[in-house]
């Protein structure tokens, strides 16, 4: 089964700070409420999605299930210019499948839906099994978003 993502860019969310991306170690008033803000619609949006779907969180390799809190965080979710980031990848999911890698998670034909951080930290990306009820949910969920449909690249 084909994989598509979407690229959710923070500006969506917020659009008033005061630099080029959105540093996790920027004090700037207006870049603070900004990421407060990106932390707090992906705490809600995930939520909202897990609930619907009935699905828990897990890291992609390993059978830890994975609070919201871990992906709504600065460390996951912002760059910063001091210590880079972390590219992560995690997977929902309603019953946990042991993926080896990237590759493995793409030629499965579960229903599992895999986050990853973005390099520069300007959003995130949700990949799913083309045309599944989650990609359709998100698609209409995020209507009033400008996203991007991106192909699946092992990174």
């Amino acid at each position: 089964m084909k994989k598509i993502g979407i690229e959710i860019d923070y500006s969506n969310i917020c659009r008033d700070y005061n630099t080029s991306y959105l540093d996790r170690d920027n004090l700037d008033p207006d870049t603070s409420k900004c990421m407060k803000e990106v932390l707090t619609w992906t705490r809600e949006f995930l939520s909202e999605f897990l609930k619907k779907f009935e699905c828990n969180l897990h890291n992609l390799c390993s059978n830890t299930r994975v609070k919201i809190d871990d992906i709504a965080s600065k460390r996951f979710l912002f760059y910063s210019l001091e210590k880079e980031i972390t590219l992560q990848s995690y997977v929902i999911q309603k019953e946990y499948v042991q993926y080896d890698s990237l590759k493995d998670w793409e030629f499965k034909n579960d229903n599992s839906i895999l986050i990853q951080n973005d390099t520069d930290g300007g959003g995130i990306y949700l990949f799913f099994n083309e045309n599944s009820k989650e990609y359709q949910w998100t698609k209409e969920t995020l209507k009033d978003f400008d996203l991007d449909e991106v192909p699946f690249e092992v990174r």
